[in-house]
């Protein structure tokens, strides 16, 4: 039977960073990957900030970067309208060679990786006191024991399940290609419309090869009339104005995937700790619901919480204080916690507009005073202060009226 103080189960951005920090503070670390390599397969759009590019701490390779995003034209179904963000900015990268270096940064530290390996359980056994965690491999059933147990395998965390933590009762539905496209230089488009995308937002990222983007969405199947996305991206593909019109028909990777709605508006209500003073469970990334609901992007925030959940199971394994991963959750929730509250109320409100509410906001946005504002105070990282300050402008409060009394009936419901 292996045997470590920290097991990570999943290699993505959020279960590398874990293991980097829980190596880097003594544990000894095994990240289980349950795919046959590291960064496969891809379910992400590719888009990062700036800060989360240095959140990475990658020093001695930027090859997985495309190119640099320097804005977004914003479309509803009849406006647009340009952000342009010089000092902000973003980068398309190759998700995959992300996470790869990711990967070998954790084992720099010290962790290892055990790849193949399909966690089935996570139990306590009588003749031990810590976790067990039995994998489906191609040669069997292997067994590896635990003190802390850091749950970073996705949305449908099986770590999650077993310990009993409920962290997302719904999730947004996504569909993607890689394809010939006429993209508008450096700028993302970003597609607004419940016809195009209900309850989100549809895309095309431009890759930096000429004419070739990345063109996706993702649905709220509880406001949508089709729970699948890929109906929806097939049809933007061949009647949306814009998108219809720039797709040359070719493509030469799709990706589908899901990201978790949040269910908890406070760190109390959103659990992601189990622990004993034996030993204990965390959770972190999506497996946690630590996403943007405004934009869906996930990849800072796990990167950001990785860090804390890594630092904070080795302090644990090394001095046996278990109770020591409980700070994990109230210093996540510190760090992100109100970003993703009043992000949830955005997406909520979001899934009641109509069509005609998004032409409105985006006409009475490309007024200068509010576009200077939106250009001066917008983050991808943290927008929910950009947010806050633009409804209280008196425009804005009477444009969202009426959407905001649907959101409150919807929330009473």
């Amino acid at each position: 039977m292996l045997d470590y103080d920290v097991v990570v189960v999943g290699g993505g951005p959020a279960g590398c960073m874990a293991a980097r920090y829980a190596a880097k503070g003594g544990a000894s670390t095994l990240i289980v990957e349950e795919d046959a390599e590291i960064g496969e397969p891809v379910q992400c759009a590719g888009l990062i900030s700036k800060r989360a590019l240095e959140e990475s701490e990658i020093r001695t390779s930027r090859s997985f970067i495309n190119c640099e995003i320097k804005g977004a034209v914003l479309h509803s179904p009849s406006y647009e309208l340009m952000l342009e963000s010089p000092d902000q900015g973003a980068f398309a990268m190759r998700r995959a060679a992300f996470d790869k270096e990711l990967a070998n940064e954790a084992e720099k530290e010290g962790a290892e990786i055990f790849l193949e390996g399909k966690v089935k359980r996570v139990q306590k056994r009588d003749e031990d006191k810590r976790l067990t965690i039995t994998t489906a491999t191609a040669n069997g059933e292997e067994k590896i024991r635990g003190t802390v147990v850091i749950g970073a395998d996705g949305v449908k965390s099986i770590v999650a399940k077993m310990a009993g933590l409920t962290v997302t009762k719904s999730t947004l539905n996504c569909a993607q290609i890689e394809g010939e496209y006429e993209t508008e230089e450096a700028f993302a488009e970003i597609f607004l419309g419940k016809r195009i995308a209900p309850g989100f937002f549809a895309w095309a990222i431009p890759l930096g090869a000429e004419n070739h983007a990345r063109i996706g969405l993702c649905i709220d199947k509880r406001c949508s009339s089709q729970p699948n996305p890929l109906l929806f991206l097939k049809r933007n593909l061949v009647e949306h104005p814009i998108i219809a019109k720039r797709y040359k028909g070719t493509s030469s990777r799709f990706t589908a995937g899901r990201i978790p709605i949040p269910v908890g508006t406070g760190w109390r209500g959103h659990n992601t700790v189990k622990a004993d003073k034996e030993g204990g469970i965390i959770l972190v990334g999506d497996a946690a619901a630590q996403v943007k609901p405004i934009t869906g992007g996930g990849v800072y925030y796990g990167m950001k919480c990785g860090k804390i959940a890594g630092e904070i199971a080795a302090k644990a394994c090394l001095t046996g204080e278990m109770e020591l991963l409980g700070e994990y959750e109230r210093r996540w929730w510190k760090e992100i916690g109100k970003e993703i509250a009043f992000g949830l109320k955005v997406h909520k409100l979001r899934c009641v507009m109509s069509d005609k509410d998004f032409d409105t906001l985006l006409h009475t946005l490309s007024r200068g005073d509010l576009l200077r504002q939106i250009r001066r105070m917008g983050d991808m990282d943290y927008p929910a202060g950009a947010l806050r300050e633009l409804v209280k402008n008196p425009r804005l409060i009477r444009l969202m009226a009426r959407d905001i009394l649907k959101y409150l009936y919807t929330k009473q419901r």
